[in-house]
């Protein structure tokens, strides 16, 4: 959903609600959503740019993440900023959406983290679906190598917002996953340095950066896309400008772009100073 289309959706949602009609509204768009999403079939193809990739949709809740996608203009930089020979690391891959779009342009594999067993599952499926060379490894990027409890904040294939904040709603289940820093894996499995990066752990964005130090600090990673969550990160003592000092720190020029509006979600878009955006 593109900048336009999401203020007239607003502007729509205020308009029914001034009018009252939200009980006659309401029911209509359910029925009216049910019914798209079973004529949509099997799978939903996103066209991003140059790029474009098949997902597949067996519940409603993965049918309207593809179809209604918050980071469409994120998606839109990151396509047209790409380069042929790029090494992308996905961090937080969650179903693949970003993974398999890069996987269309790109020549070299996709290195793809996603430690939630159930999407992980359906990232490896969307993957095969695409015919795209996507390595996926099911552990979560930290600063330090072990295990860790991922807090899980719904129980769906491709919910978002799980989270190794282990002070986030103390309320909320979690599971164990294994953890690592990147430095560390990239040398063990003798993976090719990243050029690329997309980072999306809500509110681990500290412990991944720090892991990444070597890795990002490399000449040749010159593109991080790291989007930052506000009051997790505040639980930990730190915050946005924490996070944008360390991407400088390792030679990064950072530009701000709002993800999600009143949430605090913010993308920060670093390039190193020979590169433009």
């Amino acid at each position: 959903m593109g900048f336009v289309t999401s203020r007239v959706y607003r502007w729509g949602r205020h308009f029914v609600k001034a009018l009252g009609l939200k009980p006659v509204i309401l029911p209509l768009y359910r029925w009216w959503v049910r019914l798209r999403y079973r004529l949509a079939g099997e799978t939903y193809e996103v066209e991003i740019g140059n790029a474009s990739a098949r997902f597949y949709i067996p519940t409603r809740n993965e049918w309207t993440d593809f179809r209604t996608i918050k980071e469409q203009p994120i998606l839109d930089h990151l396509v047209s900023n790409l380069r042929r020979d790029d090494v992308f690391y996905d961090v937080g891959a969650n179903l693949g959406l970003y993974s398999c779009l890069v996987a269309d342009v790109v020549t070299q594999p996709v290195i793809a983290f996603e430690p939630h067993p159930s999407n992980a599952d359906r990232l490896e499926e969307n993957a095969d679906l695409n015919g795209a060379d996507i390595s996926v490894f099911r552990r979560a990027l930290a600063d330090s190598t072990g295990e860790a409890e991922l807090k899980i904040t719904l129980d769906k294939v491709g919910s978002a917002g799980h989270t190794l904040v282990s002070d986030w709603n103390p309320d909320l289940d979690s599971i164990t996953v294994s953890k690592i820093r990147g430095d560390e894996l990239i040398t063990q499995e003798d993976l090719p340095h990243p050029t690329v990066l997309k980072i999306d752990v809500e509110g681990a964005e500290r412990a991944v950066l720090d892991g990444l130090e070597a890795a990002l600090s490399h000449p040749d990673c010159r593109l991080v896309y790291c989007e930052t969550h506000a009051e997790r990160l505040e639980t930990q003592g730190s915050s946005v400008a924490d996070v944008r000092a360390t991407l400088e720190s390792r030679g990064f020029s950072i530009t701000e772009y709002p993800v999600r509006a009143g949430k605090g979600e913010l993308m920060l878009v670093g390039t190193k100073s020979s590169n433009t955006e």
